[in-house]
């Protein structure tokens, strides 16, 4: 008997690889310039849109030209963001971007333009942390101001003077002060009167720099003088001020009415005490702008100085404060 003979195995079936199709990026958009260090340009751009004819860009180049020229200097393989040396200060440059990936290139972006930065010198920023308040010295008349160096960078140099501006607070009338230093000393002014103040930084550049913001501050509007008795520069602590017992001042109305006065002991020089304060009495002397008071030294020993404070109308009209006193 003849058996039926076996049909063969079916061979294995496979799928065929298939292999994606890579196509060329789009062109970038038209790159951003920013003026960098020196004469650079910062370049940045972002990556091209991947659609169903173009795929995602993988690498970029960009080149530059004076504006214009057409004449192109071409940098591969650069990332976002870039920066474009080697330039000429203060002229125009033409910037455009080209994308690729396995397929090819992009066609060139649209042109960006941008000037690169003079080569200097270049005009300060404006100066910082600019400050005024009457002096505690006893006069109506003067302001103290003060100011710091302003910040030097790519496009502004370093400050080699100051000019400052003072006018009546709101008028927008200034009077000018030239070749100035900080702390800078203004005198002649009116009293209780505020005043806005400005300062502006130069250097060897053709121009100065911008003026700061405004400082405003207002005159004291009496002057305070010492009286027939002052203090000693040298106290025994928690004892009668020496040499006699009590001190006195003498508030003169400039312009503001006087209504009381004070002493105080700071240890500070500067700043006005608003605590503590010794009350004085009118005492008659000057024409009634005398006001004096007994009192001792500090309880403890130190360095000290004595406050003479003239009062107004909303708190201390005046101040005037005595050199270094030491406490034993």
């Amino acid at each position: 008997m003849n058996l039926p003979l076996s049909a063969p195995p079916a061979a294995p079936t496979t799928t065929p690889t298939v292999t994606p199709t890579v196509f060329a990026p789009n062109a970038p958009a038209a790159p951003s310039l920013a003026q960098g260090s020196g004469s650079d340009l910062t370049v940045t751009w972002s990556a091209p849109a991947a659609d169903s004819t173009h795929s995602a860009a993988t690498a970029f180049s960009l080149r530059s030209s004076p504006s214009g020229a057409n004449t192109w200097t071409t940098v591969p393989n650069v990332t976002s963001p870039h920066d474009l040396s080697g330039l000429t200060a203060g002229t125009a440059i033409d910037v455009e971007l080209q994308a690729s990936n396995t397929a090819g290139a992009s066609a060139w972006s649209a042109t960006s333009t941008l000037t690169t930065a003079s080569s200097g010198p270049f005009a300060p920023n404006a100066p910082a942390a600019i400050s005024a308040a009457p002096l505690p010295d006893g006069t109506n008349s003067k302001l103290v101001v003060t100011w710091a160096a302003p910040a030097v960078d790519g496009t502004h140099g370093a400050a080699t003077g100051y000019t400052a501006r003072y006018g009546p607070s709101g008028a927008g009338t200034w009077t000018d002060v030239f070749g100035v230093t900080s702390p800078l000393t203004l005198t002649g002014l009116s009293g209780a009167t505020a005043y806005d103040v400005e300062v502006q930084a130069t250097n060897a550049a053709a121009s100065p720099g911008a003026w700061s913001n405004s400082a405003t501050a207002t005159t004291w509007g009496s002057t305070v003088a010492p009286g027939g008795w002052t203090a000693a520069t040298t106290q025994v602590h928690a004892t009668a001020v020496a040499p006699n017992t009590g001190v006195q001042l003498v508030a003169t109305p400039a312009p503001t009415t006087v209504t009381g006065a004070a002493f105080a002991w700071s240890t500070g020089n500067t700043a006005v005490p608003t605590t503590a304060l010794i009350t004085a009495e009118s005492d008659g002397q000057d024409s009634g702008d005398g006001w004096g008071q007994w009192f001792d030294a500090p309880a403890t020993a130190g360095t000290y100085y004595l406050w003479m404070l003239a009062l107004g109308s909303g708190g201390t009209i005046g101040a005037l404060v005595t050199p270094a006193i030491t406490v034993t």
